[in-house]
């Protein structure tokens, strides 16, 4: 219960942090992350940003009564650069079978859900990203985990929301597969479609050309 109450507050102190405090950040020339001093207050805003969907996460597992995220075994992982081309569909890991990464388990950034491991080879693995046309997950949204199929691709959708249920524009979405370790977030709902059958478009909660640093579950 205090773990529960101190993320409230981290949660609290995040938003404010974003809205409240972003012009603050920008007057003073605020550096979260660096002592170099190249990090600009744009990069700050998105840091903070970043942790705060991140404790956001943490909260929604709490209250579904979700706490065994920190029990997930995993292995670190780089991600080899395709620079300068762009490929959302799949990345390149530079862990492969000695790391213990077998294909079909889940690639994880920040709490966030990346993919699932399509191909393992001895120093690289593949992943088939969220991002991907063939990604399709069972979900859960919002505080009243409510079902739902997500549905990747360049503009990733949910499908499949029963029509008697609210689902909020900003709802965090998070997996609820048996594949996957239960939680991890995927996105936000955005643009509802009202209808027998509610549909609704999800927004990223990360943005691939930032990932440099991941981990790959393992068992």
């Amino acid at each position: 219960m205090t773990r529960k109450w101190i993320l409230i507050g981290l949660v609290g102190i995040g938003i404010y942090a974003i809205f409240s405090g972003e012009a603050f950040i920008e007057k003073k020339g605020m550096i979260l992350a660096s002592v170099s001093g190249n990090i600009t207050s744009t990069d700050e805003v998105d840091y903070l940003k970043e942790k705060n969907q991140k404790l956001e996460i943490e909260l929604l597992n709490l209250k579904c009564g979700n706490e065994k995220m920190s029990e997930i075994k995993t292995v670190d992982a780089k991600v080899f650069s395709v620079y300068p081309f762009s490929n959302r569909s799949e990345l390149a890991l530079n862990v492969g079978e000695p790391d213990g990464v077998i294909a079909g388990k889940a690639v994880i950034y920040n709490g966030y859900l990346v993919g699932k491991i399509k191909d393992v080879k001895k120093d690289v693995s593949i992943v088939t990203t969220v991002f991907d046309s063939g990604f399709k997950l069972p979900v859960r949204v919002g505080d009243h985990e409510i079902d739902a199929l997500y549905m990747g691709g360049l503009d990733p959708k949910l499908n499949l929301i029963d029509g008697k249920e609210g689902i909020l524009a900003g709802d965090l979405i998070i997996s609820a597969c048996s594949d996957f370790p239960y939680g991890l977030g995927i996105g936000r709902a955005t643009r509802l479609k009202d209808g027998v059958m509610k549909e609704a478009s999800v927004g990223p909660l990360f943005d691939m050309k930032n990932l440099r640093n991941v981990s790959v579950v393992i068992d």
